[in-house]
């Protein structure tokens, strides 16, 4: 029996469900493990997780990133039998946190080695190949304390080796300088209290910093805000760093590997070495938002409305930091749903927000300052009914909510049509970030 189709149909025997919980993250086959009724190949490893309860540990997941599980499944050497990754507290020791690793033989698994830290919880953990020789190495972050979090990478080894540690505040793995190895990449304050990226690569036999570059904002606001992976253009990969302030103020770094300067930062001002795309936040981030495969930067134009809401011009910038607007929309964070226009509205566009009444929410789109177009939330009982009043059209069905649009006298005038207004309604969709 192959084990990666087993572990696969555990899925649907949760009883764990508070303790064994997650998604899978990269390209690894990390799935949900159960400890209830497994076949008899995952006899021998529920034993010995169930003697390590015995013994005083408990279940220590991971708090953020992707792999949230307590025991993860992974083929961390290639050979098609995947390890187990066991995750643990012993309150007691000098060292509480554990990371346990099984090695699969047959239906036994072996205790291959135990990773071990001070702290107070498994911040997060990563597989990744980082040195580039077929094995995945595991990337940890560690919570020492509320202030203070470092990462390591572990060799998954008999005698597990450290091939670097670093306090961050924020990590992504990347990869940017087209080696085909990916690297890490921190966000930390350096030994001069400087706010930098430093982007660690593989040496030969040692991890180190490759490049690092200065940015724009604090590890404070980039708490708050977000790091957007994709490309400048159609072969240039780029880190989007963007931070948000106390003040609802958002600044986006934009990170490439330029041969020859290797990490630079192509927002930045060239006198101040900040950046200059700055704008008012509006729970917006950089993102593919019209599928041409480049990251767009939000630049909101007009936030006046309720919670944020507002008209947006997305911007693909250059190499040399040099923008190029690819398109506008509507967007309503409050409601989840935006809108996008044509762009020869840019100037001839308003909107007008009706009263929530009666569990629904009217927002109307004016061309040239008369109505065309009004979006419609709907909640609460008889919303069926009330989607398909007069003109009313459902754009999207949500469990609990339906949206509806409707054409008005302006909009007929302007030749707009029922496929103009399902295909230019979208839900926003929350995406996962690279952070851990």
């Amino acid at each position: 029996m192959q084990k990666g189709r087993t572990a696969g149909l555990l899925v649907g025997a949760l009883v764990l469900a508070a303790v064994l919980c997650g998604c899978s993250y990269g390209p690894t086959s990390e799935r949900l493990f159960t400890l209830p009724q497994l076949p008899i190949e995952y006899t021998d490893l529920s034993r010995q997780i169930n003697e390590l309860i015995a013994e005083g540990y408990e279940y220590a997941s991971p708090s953020s990133g992707r792999n949230i599980q307590s025991v993860q499944m992974v083929d961390l050497d290639g050979d098609g039998d995947e390890e187990a990754v066991a995750f643990f507290r012993r309150s007691s020791d000098e060292r509480p946190l554990k990371v346990f690793i099984f090695r699969a033989r047959g239906e036994i698994y072996d205790q291959l080695c135990v990773i071990e830290s001070s702290g107070t919880a498994v911040d997060s953990v990563y597989y990744r190949d980082l040195t580039g020789d077929g094995i995945l190495e595991l990337v940890v972050g560690w919570r020492i304390s509320s202030d203070v979090q470092t990462v390591a990478v572990y060799t998954a080894e008999a005698e597990p080796t450290v091939l670097m540690q670093s306090s961050y505040v924020r990590c992504s793995i990347e990869e940017l300088d087209g080696d085909g190895i990916p690297s890490l990449l921190l966000l930390r304050v350096d030994s001069r209290e400087n706010n930098v990226a430093e982007f660690y690569s593989w040496h030969g036999e040692s991890m180190a910093v490759s490049y690092s570059v200065t940015l724009s904002n604090t590890m404070a606001d980039l708490t708050r805000g977000s790091v957007v992976s994709g490309k400048l253009d159609d072969e240039t990969p780029a880190v989007f760093v963007t931070g948000v302030s106390e003040e609802a103020v958002a600044t986006t770094d934009i990170l490439i590997c330029r041969k020859g300067s290797g990490l630079v930062n192509v927002a930045a001002d060239r006198r101040t070495g900040r950046s200059g795309i700055v704008f008012p936040y509006m729970q917006l981030r950089p993102q593919d938002i019209n599928g041409d495969g480049v990251i767009e930067v939000p630049s909101p134009l007009d936030t006046s409305g309720v919670q944020g809401d507002g008209l947006v011009m997305w911007r693909q910038y250059n190499g040399n930091g040099q923008y190029t607007p690819v398109l506008y929309t509507y967007h309503s964070p409050s409601g989840g749903w935006y809108f996008t226009l044509p762009q020869e509205w840019r100037s001839r566009i308003d909107v007008a927000m009706a009263e929530n009444i009666s569990n629904e929410a009217q927002t109307t789109l004016l061309v040239d300052g008369r109505a065309a177009i009004s979006i419609y939330m709907l909640t609460g009982e008889n919303r069926e009914n009330r989607a398909l009043r007069g003109n009313r059209l459902i754009l999207e069905r949500q469990t609990g909510t339906i949206y509806a649009g409707e054409l008005l006298s302006a909009g007929q005038e302007l030749g707009l049509t029922e496929d103009f207004l399902r295909h230019s309604f979208h839900l926003v969709v929350q995406q996962w970030t690279n952070l851990t």
